[in-house]
C-alpha cells in the first residue's frame, strides 16, 4: 500500500473516531443533513478544481477509490467537528477567531497531506487554500443556519 493511501486511511479512521466520540451539541439530523451537504459541496469543488481545471491532484490523476473514500469521510466528519465546537452564542470576536483557528487546522492538515504525497499541486498554491477556507467554513455555517430556518418554517 502506498504512503498516501496509508495516510488517508489512517486520517479517516482518526477523524471518524473523533467525530463519533465528541459530545454532540447539535441534533443528529442537523449534523447528518449539513454533513451530507458539506460532503457534496467538497466533492463538487474538488471535481471542478482537480478534475476539470487540474489545479491539483489527489493521490493520482483521475478518480481513485482511496482519495474518494477519504474525501467523503473527511468532509463529513470535519463538518461534525466544525459545527459541534463552533461558539454560536459567543461574541463575534470568538466566532471569527474560531473560523481562523479552524482555517489554520485545515491548512496544517492540507500541508501534511502534501508532505505525504496525497495532494500534489499543479497551479494551486497552499495560500489559495488559506484564503479560501474562511469563506468555505462560513458558507457551511450559513448552510446550517439556512437548514435550521427550513426546519423551523416547516
Amino acid at each position: 500500500m502506498e504512503l498516501q493511501t496509508v495516510f488517508i486511511y489512517t486520517t479517516s479512521v482518526l477523524i471518524v473516531v473523533a467525530a463519533f466520540f465528541i459530545p454532540k451539541k447539535i441534533k443528529l439530523y442537523e449534523l447528518y443533513t449539513t454533513s451530507i451537504f458539506a460532503t457534496l459541496f467538497g466533492l463538487l469543488v474538488d471535481t471542478v478544481l482537480a478534475v476539470k481545471y487540474k489545479t491539483y491532484v489527489l493521490d493520482k490523476p483521475g478518480i481513485q477509490i482511496p482519495p474518494l473514500i477519504g474525501q467523503v469521510v473527511l468532509y463529513f466528519c470535519t463538518n461534525i467537528l466544525l459545527l459541534n465546537f463552533y461558539p454560536f452564542n459567543k461574541p463575534l470576536k470568538w466566532r471569527i477567531l474560531y473560523v481562523l483557528f479552524f482555517t489554520l487546522l485545515t491548512v496544517v492538515f492540507e500541508f501534511t497531506a502534501y508532505i505525504f504525497g496525497f495532494i500534489k499541486y499543479n497551479e494551486w498554491k497552499i495560500w489559495y487554500s488559506a484564503l479560501s477556507y474562511p469563506f468555505l467554513i462560513y458558507f457551511l455555517l450559513l448552510h446550517y443556519k439556512f437548514f435550521l430556518w427550513l426546519v423551523k418554517k416547516s
